[in-house]
């Protein structure tokens, strides 16, 4: 299983929002691409373990669609939507905290609102 956030972005969340985002999760932390998918990882500075994939962002047009997949009620989701999801291992208190300041700070930055699986 993993940890699962989803920043729901008013704005596009450019290079340079992500890019602020990821320092956020931690300064420290190494970064790693897989270019056929559009995912960035965030890695343990010491050990290397993958605390964290993201997405690139999607563009969500359809009303509702983004609280209809993520199951919530919640009126203050944008809409259109930009969608950035993100994984981090389950059993890992680091990964977790990264994935949550990453989507905190992302949201912080482009406007929207946070969802986590827990």
């Amino acid at each position: 299983m993993t940890f699962d956030t989803v920043a729901l972005c008013r704005d596009n969340p450019g290079p340079g929002p992500m890019i602020a985002a990821m320092l956020a999760a931690g300064e420290e932390l190494l970064v790693d691409t897989v270019e056929e998918g559009r995912l960035v990882q965030l890695r343990h500075p010491v050990d290397g373990r993958l605390l964290l994939t993201t997405e690139g962002a999607r563009l969500v047009q359809v009303a509702g669609e983004a609280r209809r997949l993520l199951g919530i009620d919640r009126a203050d989701v944008p809409h259109p939507v930009w969608w950035v999801e993100s994984r981090a291992p389950d059993d890992d208190p680091a990964a977790e905290a990264a994935a949550r300041q990453f989507t905190s700070a992302l949201v912080s930055v482009v406007g929207g609102v946070a969802w986590a699986n827990r």
